[in-house]
């Protein structure tokens, strides 16, 4: 096999087994977020483990939930023909979802882990 040949399948591997990612991707490390202790962790330990959340909500009693989504898409081998492209752009994705909700003096009260938000259906 001569160099040439051999560069163009390592690049061909490559870009096939590339995948994207938005959101907070630390929430897909088991270890990360295994040390969010409920009741001893604050706001502050959340940040630093986990960074500003994308969104917040405020409940009663003083509640607050931070939001956490990391979204993952990987092209199908497909993707890189162009002509099969044209007629089947989907990425397969992966959404993970963690709500941390804190107690009124700011330690953890507990996560929860989402499920992502279903596609509406065809009317009808």
């Amino acid at each position: 096999m001569t160099t040439r040949l051999k560069l163009l399948a390592v690049g061909l591997l490559l870009v096939t087994s590339a995948c994207l990612s938005a959101g907070t991707q630390a929430i897909t490390d088991a270890d990360t977020v295994s040390k969010i202790e409920a009741g001893k962790s604050t706001r502050a330990d959340v940040t630093a483990l986990l960074g500003y959340p994308l969104t917040a909500s405020y409940g009663k009693q003083g509640k607050e939930t931070w939001h956490y989504t990391c979204i993952t898409a990987y092209p199908k081998p497909g993707e890189f023909v162009p002509v099969v492209k044209a007629f089947a752009p989907n990425l397969q994705e992966t959404t993970r979802e963690l709500s941390v909700t804190f107690n009124q003096d700011g330690t953890v009260k507990n996560l929860a882990w989402g499920q992502p938000p279903k596609k509406p259906g065809p009317a009808g």
